[in-house]
């Protein structure tokens, strides 16, 4: 890395190898990368319905694509350099809605340990963007079933780890715990209530004044 540090940006380079199930964003090049190997079930499938594919890779591009917005991204501009693209009024805004973000995840306790809203607030903002802008464009489709797309929303998060890998994750990791990510964030869409039939009796009920959409 030190070997290229005074040579011309490669942009052609790819952030992770094609064997990877993972994205990424990347701000300095304002580029979003899709290993091959993300490209099956649950996030992608040919003999999935359009709403289980939303669901799934659908999600995760439209989450990449939000992280150009997050509180990392919006201080890079398009072509990946450091400058201020933002109305006073408009980063004051996304700035408020920030801290609710932290607040929505902060504290709450998993594993006997405690999140850190402040440490996963870009992921989470881009999950919410990511979800939020899945779910918009899925519902333009002739058959789509909202029930379906969360169920596949709830896939792409199955886990299996030690406890001891969730306390370190806890301590050092941008990303919320997989089943706060699928949960609480399902939760701040509107449309999960009237896909579910979710009462305000049910374990799933967050109150319309709490559900927090950026964009």
């Amino acid at each position: 890395m030190f070997e290229q540090y005074h040579r011309p940006f490669d942009r052609s380079k790819w952030n992770m190898s094609g064997y990877e199930v993972n994205a990424s964003y990347n701000p300095s090049t304002n580029d979003i990368t899709f290993p091959a190997a993300i490209l099956q079930r649950p996030f992608y499938d040919l003999k999935q319905t359009v709403s289980q594919n939303y669901g799934g890779i659908g999600s995760v591009i439209a989450h990449e694509i939000s992280h150009a917005f997050d509180n990392n991204g919006a201080n890079f501009d398009e072509l990946g350099n450091m400058k201020n693209w933002w109305t006073q009024r408009d980063y004051k805004s996304f700035q408020s809605l920030t801290q609710k973000m932290i607040d929505q995840f902060d504290g709450i306790s998993y594993m006997g340990r405690k999140v850190n809203g402040a440490l996963v607030v870009n992921e989470n903002i881009a999950d919410v963007g990511g979800l939020a802008c899945a779910l918009e464009v899925a519902k333009s489709e002739p058959n789509f079933n909202c029930k379906v797309f969360f169920v596949n929303w709830a896939l792409n998060w199955r886990i299996k780890s030690t406890k001891q890998i969730n306390e370190m994750l806890l301590s050092v990791d941008v990303h919320s715990p997989a089943p706060l990510r699928c949960n609480i964030i399902a939760q701040d869409m509107d449309d999960l209530y009237k896909a579910f039939d979710i009462k305000k009796t049910d374990g799933m009920w967050l109150d319309k004044t709490q559900r927090l959409n950026i964009w």
